[in-house]
């Protein structure tokens, strides 16, 4: 068990608390230990935390940023991310998104289009003597997926 004053907390340069990473993850392992009526108050007023800061933590632990890798990671390396660096990342990941989101649309179109150019190219290669009675955009799932057969697209 870890002692929780031995962590350095500082201030950022807005003036605010910092809190490392390692000292987040034993706040909420002590966090999760609470069972008792009262103790998450306790704790919280032992280490003069807010709620807030709990719930952030929370919530970012649930999104898988607080691991025990990144532990031993952030004792080692106290380089920052200045507010611009952090708010280009947050616009680097939200655009990373937008394109992936771009890219699987796109291979979605191109699977459609590959069914409907393999459909049109059978439709071409029937011989015209034998007329089909209903057109294949009009037909049933059961009778599309059998003239499908018939006609060797599938």
């Amino acid at each position: 068990m870890t002692d929780i004053d031995s962590y350095q907390i500082g201030r950022g340069p807005a003036g605010k608390r910092s809190f490392p990473i390692a000292f987040r993850i034993e706040v909420l392992r002590r966090w999760d230990e609470c069972t008792e009526h009262g103790a998450k108050t306790r704790l919280l007023r032992e280490l003069n935390l807010s709620k807030n800061h709990i719930t952030a933590w929370l919530r970012a632990r649930e999104k898988g940023q607080y691991t025990q890798a990144m532990v031993a990671t952030a004792e080692k390396s106290r380089s920052r991310m200045d507010s611009r660096d952090r708010a280009e990342l947050a616009r680097l990941r939200r655009e990373n998104e937008h394109l992936k989101a771009k890219v699987e649309q796109a291979e979605t179109a191109q699977e459609i289009l590959g069914k409907a150019f393999e459909l049109l190219q059978g439709i071409t290669k029937r011989s015209s003597t034998e007329p089909c009675a209903i057109p294949p955009a009009l037909m049933s799932a059961s009778e599309y997926a059998q003239w499908l057969e018939r006609e060797k697209l599938s």
